[in-house]
């Protein structure tokens, strides 16, 4: 069973990072209407009969033919649309948007709608013959409401484009991704521990055999062999990191010590999971940990909450790049991610965690530990990564002075405020080696020292 959840997990991953499944569901949903339609009629002293076709084979063969070649020209319009909108979404915000956008469902429910419309018409004009005097009445009255069920989506896509290249909509969706998955990330009834477990030397490696970001880790499913094998496993990976080939995902080691030799020969692993190197087991070989860390090539949303914090960040870089020069744009997207970075300072994300209640053992033994991103580490990334780009503009430093000081007000880790101060220096020696006039210069400074014009801070946003 954990295998049969992994790879349905995997799967339903596959399935919604593709653009042709939904298409390719729709298509045959629409076929086996078509079939099914064409062979029912309906007599015509039924009450539902008068709302029928009312023409006869000809005009509903022309009535088909139309409908589908208008289904092909709207498709191929949509589709140019959704590349414009890709293309744009790309060069002005952040090419992490465009699977968000492959993704969204204006783009899957369009395609999928009007290649079932399409599918439908073409069976079902297939299946009139020549000399018939009436056509199939249900397949032809069905089809007219198809296509006026089209028309109603391609208006709701259009709208939903011109919503979706709205800058204030691509932030608080980014926004909004990153509070709800790092709520998700840190709802865990389970305490951790929050450094990591001390690893033998004698520890298997599991190592990556392909590039990409790391998708997700099953926790579940490792704590689930980890049980049945007597094992603890130690992942060393978060979701959103980038692996080479090579690195090592997670290390693992079985707790009977008397399976242990501290200078062990090399044992081979399966090969989706590498060389592990560790302790002889004899003539058995080592058992094989099932796929916990999926890989792509691709980052996605999910586990991975600090995508949204990336993607804010790229907006700011590129509205702040001597190309665009938009620094509104750039003070919008420090104010509403600094709700995201309050959220996560003040509900932080912990490493991950799974325990064995054992009868014989005082307190729960660990089988599972795996790392998360930091409120501090989520901190430093943002501000840091702006504020290299914002030398030359106070008001870009000021406000990165107010998320700081609202920040530093937010939480009690002592991370999260050498961080802050460490951003704070960072910020002052930035303005002093950009900005040359003296009074935008002494703003800054006097934001940095807590102080305004008026004599007081305002840590309001």
């Amino acid at each position: 069973m954990p295998y049969v959840k992994n790879a349905w997990a995997s799967f339903i991953n596959s399935a919604q990072s593709k653009l042709w499944v939904l298409p390719m569901v729709s298509g045959i949903i629409g076929a086996i209407l078509a079939l099914i339609a064409t062979e029912i009629t309906i007599p015509e002293q039924y009450f539902f009969a008068r709302f029928l076709w009312p023409g006869d084979a000809k005009a509903a063969s022309d009535m088909l033919s139309f409908i589908a070649s208008t289904t092909m020209t709207v498709l191929t319009t949509t589709i140019s649309m959704t590349l414009i909108v890709l293309q744009v979404a790309s060069g002005n915000f952040s090419h992490q948007l465009l699977r968000d956008y492959i993704q969204s469902k204006a783009v899957r429910v369009i395609i999928a709608v009007y290649v079932g419309v399409f599918t439908y018409t073409v069976l079902v004009l297939r299946s009139m013959e020549d000399d018939a005097i009436v056509p199939p009445q249900l397949a032809m009255t069905m089809s007219m409401i198809m296509i006026f069920i089209a028309v109603a989506t391609f208006i709701w896509y259009v709208s939903r484009v011109v919503d979706m290249v709205r800058v204030d909509t691509i932030i608080s969706t980014s926004v909004d991704r990153t509070v709800k998955y790092a709520a998700i990330a840190t709802d865990d009834d389970t305490p951790a521990p929050s450094e990591c477990p001390e690893i033998p030397d004698t520890a298997f490696h599991v190592f990556a055999t392909d590039s990409g970001y790391v998708q997700r880790v099953d926790l579940d499913g490792a704590a689930r062999w980890a049980k049945n094998h007597n094992a603890t496993v130690i992942v060393q990976v978060r979701p959103g990191d980038r692996v080479m080939e090579g690195r090592t995902l997670l290390r693992w080691w079985m707790n009977e010590e008397t399976h242990c030799v501290a200078d062990a020969p090399v044992n081979e692993q399966a090969p989706e999971h590498g060389v592990v190197a560790g302790r002889d087991q004899g003539e058995d070989s080592a058992p094989t940990p099932p796929t916990i860390v999926n890989l792509d090539h691709e980052r996605s949303s999910g586990q991975d909450f600090s995508l949204g914090l990336r993607q804010l960040s790229d907006i700011a870089v590129r509205a702040l790049s001597p190309g665009t020069n938009d620094p509104t744009t750039a003070r919008h997207v420090i104010a509403q991610a600094a709700t995201a970075l309050r959220t996560l300072v003040a509900n932080p994300p912990q490493p991950h965690a799974r325990f064995l209640e054992e009868d014989d053992a005082d307190q729960p033994r660990l089988v599972v530990w795996a790392p998360s991103r930091g409120a501090a580490e989520l901190v430093d990334s943002f501000i840091g990564e702006i504020r290299r780009y914002a030398e030359s503009e106070p008001g870009i430093l000021i406000d990165l002075l107010t998320v700081l000081s609202w920040l530093d007000h937010s939480t009690t880790d002592p991370w999260v405020h050498d961080v802050v101060d460490a951003q704070r220096h960072s910020i002052v020696a930035a303005a002093n080696r950009g900005i040359s006039d003296d009074r935008d210069r002494e703003r800054v400074i006097e934001a940095a020292e807590g102080r305004t014009s008026h004599g007081a801070w305002d840590y309001g946003m």
